[in-house]
């Protein structure tokens, strides 16, 4: 049941963001179960690519006789963010990291808002890691945690271990975690983060206004992961011991 509630409330939030609404708009949408609102983005999705596919694929020709430098001017003085990254889906990875390596970071995250996440793989393994990180770090600045998450699901795993490496603050690592549909998948890197991290994320996560995230987290934890922090807790902060008791704890 507590999947379920998951999988529609991450649904709910991926329609919400590709359609660029808000959660009083289309009320209608909270009465779909999470296969039908999957079913609902999909079918958009579709429409949209499909409605336009000749006009992607004509651009996407002409593209390949211009410099990367021009396409990336084109893309963010003429076509913006949305229909780049649809373009870009019409492109070859290479060709698509290829213009998006001269967008401004700026750019280059407005696009990120607009992608698929089940389409951004091999583009993303193809980002330098420098440039990726500096855009998921304009879209920490935006609080746009949801389509950080989102991305993540679909990164190569040591892609994402070097990422939540990069982060200074266990707060964003906390709100990145929390919007990944596979929560299990980043988890697994939580042991090798080692115990000072590891400490770091779980002190921020046991406040009152990170608590119930860091709880949906933890529920994906993996009985490694809950001994390796028990004992990292005993061994640093001891205090700490009975509010993860209670962050373990089923149905609070």
């Amino acid at each position: 049941m507590r999947d379920e509630s998951e999988k529609k409330d991450f649904e709910l939030h991926s329609i919400r963001n590709l359609l660029g609404i808000n959660q009083t708009e289309l009320p209608f949408l909270d009465k779909l179960n999470a296969s039908e609102i999957l079913e609902l983005k999909n079918q958009f999705l579709t429409s949209m690519q499909d409605g336009q596919r000749e006009i992607f694929v004509t651009i996407a020709k002409v593209s390949r006789y211009m410099p990367n430098f021009l396409n990336a001017k084109v893309s963010q003085d003429i076509l913006g963010p949305q229909i780049t990254a649809n373009l870009s889906y019409f492109m070859t990875p290479k060709e698509a990291i290829g213009i998006a390596s001269y967008f401004p970071t700026s750019f280059f995250a407005d696009v990120i808002e607009y992608l698929i996440p089940e389409k951004t793989s091999e583009m993303i393994s193809l980002t330098p890691f420098e440039q990726m990180k500096k855009a998921v770090f304009e879209l920490v600045k935006r609080g746009n945690f949801f389509v950080i998450g989102s991305i993540m699901d679909y990164t190569p795993i040591e892609f994402v271990d070097k990422m939540a490496r990069s982060l200074t603050s266990p707060d964003h690592l906390i709100h990145i975690t929390f919007n990944c549909r596979d929560k299990g998948r980043v988890l697994k890197l939580f042991e090798n983060f080692g115990e000072t991290k590891v400490l770091e994320v779980i002190t921020a996560g046991l406040r009152p206004d990170l608590f119930t995230e860091m709880k949906v987290i933890y529920e994906h934890a993996d009985e490694s992961l809950v001994q390796f922090t028990k004992e990292t807790i005993e061994k640093h902060n001891p205090e700490l011991n009975e509010s993860f008791l209670q962050l373990l704890r089923p149905g609070l």
